[in-house]
């Protein structure tokens, strides 16, 4: 059931409130002493500034808006209250019923929905995982039972253990909807919500399973929304579902961790594998944690890194989870050198193991970047984090600069040389000289910013200006780019071969202007052709490398027929 928007005069007294007592022993926290000996386990002595104040006013039963950058303990900031709040108020016992009349009462036992009183949601499902664990960890001793469940699984399994009976259930929003729609899974009797990384699950688009769980749960109960930001989503159901909450805000939510050292290099992106294998192989890194904005591009570092003899593992969306749990197994244990992952190892996660964090592409948000370098000591000691810009992100960088505040000086370009592919030499050496390559546009458009005749082909004027003097001309190379050639006599031949004219210095002509069927152009439109770079089929019919022309039938698409 909903609850009712709560009125102004309480959103008014909830802001006007005075901030939580800060704590500053685990020790004198009024928690039960299993939940202390769990926190000794952990070996932890003094709280984090998030945990001090957000773990007393959810361990008496308020609602709770938590708000504090990465990597400062948001996991034990609830964790701790919860486990705390479970042990001291359990479940009702139930009497099975007689089997005959007259005779003695069954035996207690505790009803599998009343038992479910804690529920944790998260975005991603190694966060899950992690969350059940560390919550197990501070129950030890206790009869409180956890389970994680999450997407792209085995459904039976999770659905047996929640029908066995749990506590405390630790899941990603897609799941827990799935479960609740085939009634395996009932929120009549939660008594305590935890929204973790809720601005990560927005951005996921989460927001509609997000809302359904929070209509259906009880009127009594108690809710925690913990996040890095408070997005206007975010805050609209805060301010919706949530009973007067303390709001715990904690340093700048868009800033990176104090602990951290930062370092940024410009560089092309086809250059990026050769800067990352220097850094990585050339410096003997270990503990790298390097971060891609595709599957694709993740998998050709992975690739990239394997060649060089470096164990590395590979996480993104479509590794089963037993390959991303065998992943982050063998990197937490330092059995692997790298873990290459996309976003989804971005949030939450605690992995002891990382010291440098690599930015290979940027992310599309501040608030992503800050989390992507907060994975970096987050075990304690200090921490390292490199971001590569290409050009076409500088102005993306910008962005992201001004917002966090990091203001990164650029690092000088190492020598990479070693580990530069043959076919980027021209462009390394392009890049030192400060050259920008122009990418060759099909639909380029003349002096006048409008398409020519030519159906997108550059104008005559156009041409000449491409020239540089008479001994020189434009040619284009295999990745699509325009690079300056010098003419010589060799190649002034040619083209009177294949014109049947002797060639003009400086001048190139146009050969075969009819051919034999009457077209334009005839059977030399395809040399022409070939000057386009790629493995791309041309207009000419020509693939690059062929050795005769294409038929158009074969072509993708079926070719363009001419109307005879």
């Amino acid at each position: 059931m909903t609850t009712p928007e709560p009125s102004s005069e309480k959103l008014e007294a909830a802001v006007t409130s005075p901030p939580p007592a800060a704590v500053e022993r685990f020790s004198d926290l009024p928690i039960d002493e299993v939940v202390k000996r769990g926190i000794d386990g952990f070996g932890f002595r003094k709280p984090t500034p998030i945990q001090s104040r957000a773990i007393v006013p959810l361990a008496t039963g308020r609602d709770v808006i938590g708000l504090a950058p990465t990597g400062t303990g948001k996991t034990l900031a609830y964790g701790i209250p919860l486990a705390h709040r479970l042990i001291e108020d359990p479940p009702p016992m139930s009497r099975r019923p007689r089997k005959r009349k007259g005779g003695d009462a069954g035996g207690r036992y505790v009803d599998p929905q009343r038992r479910l009183r804690g529920l944790v949601v998260v975005p991603t499902r190694e966060l899950a995982q992690q969350v059940a664990e560390e919550i197990r960890r501070l129950t030890k001793g206790s009869l409180i039972k956890v389970t994680a469940v999450w997407g792209k699984a085995a459904i039976k399994p999770q659905r047996e253990r929640i029908q066995a009976g749990v506590d405390v259930v630790v899941g990603t929003p897609g799941r827990l909807r799935e479960l609740m729609d085939i009634d395996v899974l009932s929120l009549a009797f939660i008594r305590h919500l935890v929204i973790d990384e809720g601005d990560r699950m927005l951005d996921l688009g989460f927001l509609p399973q997000i809302r359904t769980i929070l209509q259906r749960m009880p009127e009594k109960r108690q809710m925690a929304f913990f996040s890095a930001t408070m997005p206007p989503a975010m805050e609209d159901l805060a301010r919706t579902f949530l009973d007067e909450p303390a709001r715990v805000e904690v340093g700048q939510h868009t800033r990176a961790a104090e602990h951290l050292g930062h370092r940024r290099f410009e560089i092309e992106d086809v250059l990026k594998v050769a800067l990352l294998l220097k850094l990585v192989v050339g410096d003997e890194r270990r503990g790298v944690l390097v971060f891609c904005r595709t599957r694709r591009r993740a998998g050709w570092v992975h690739a990239a890194l394997r060649h060089h003899g470096i164990s590395v593992g590979l996480v993104h969306g479509d590794r089963s989870q037993n390959q991303r749990n065998r992943a982050l197994e063998l990197f937490g244990s330092g059995a692997s050198a790298v873990l290459v992952a996309t976003d989804v190892a971005a949030r939450g996660l605690h992995i002891d193991a990382v010291r440098t964090v690599f930015n290979y592409d940027l992310p599309l948000s501040a608030e992503e970047w800050v989390h992507r370098v907060g994975r970096a000591g987050h075990g304690g000691g200090s921490g390292e984090s490199i971001t590569f810009v290409s050009p076409p992100e500088r102005d993306r960088w910008k962005i992201i600069s001004k917002i966090t505040g990091a203001r990164i000086p650029v690092d000088p370009l190492p020598d990479i040389e070693a580990f530069v592919r043959p076919q980027d030499a021209a462009k390394l050496e392009k890049f030192r000289k400060g050259e920008r390559s122009t990418r060759l546009d099909p639909f380029r458009s003349n002096g006048s910013g409008r398409r020519g005749k030519t159906g997108g082909r550059p104008t005559r004027d156009a041409r000449k200006k491409n020239r540089v003097d008479a001994n020189t001309v434009v040619e284009v190379d295999e990745f699509g780019f325009e690079v300056p050639v010098e003419a010589d006599e060799s190649t002034a031949t040619k083209r009177g071969e294949r014109s049947g004219k002797p060639a003009k210095a400086g001048k190139s002509s146009r050969a075969g202007k009819t051919g034999k069927d009457g077209r334009h152009g005839g059977k030399n439109a395809a040399t022409r052709s070939r000057a386009r770079g790629g493995d791309r089929i041309t207009h000419g019919g020509r693939r690059k490398g062929a050795s005769k022309p294409v038929d158009p039938k074969e072509k993708p698409g079926g070719g363009v027929r001419r109307s005879k």
